[in-house]
């Protein structure tokens, strides 16, 4: 699974949770913002191998289906 693919999910999610108005647009976009600037830290390597692996672990069970 690609990033492209894994922030196409990740949008999608955005997008139910506020049209079940589970999480209101500022809270999204506070989350967004925080996402990137933990991105562009020195542990943004870390996290961006522990989502791949996240995201490579969730592929393979729906490939299982």
């Amino acid at each position: 699974m690609s990033v492209v693919g894994t922030a196409v999910i990740l949008g999608l999610l955005v997008v139910m949770l506020l049209r079940m108005k589970i999480a209101r647009f500022s809270v999204v976009l506070v989350c967004v913002l925080f996402g990137l600037v933990l991105g562009a830290t020195p542990i943004g390597d870390s996290v961006n191998q522990g989502l791949t692996l996240l995201g490579a672990w969730a592929w393979r069970q729906l490939g299982q289906l």
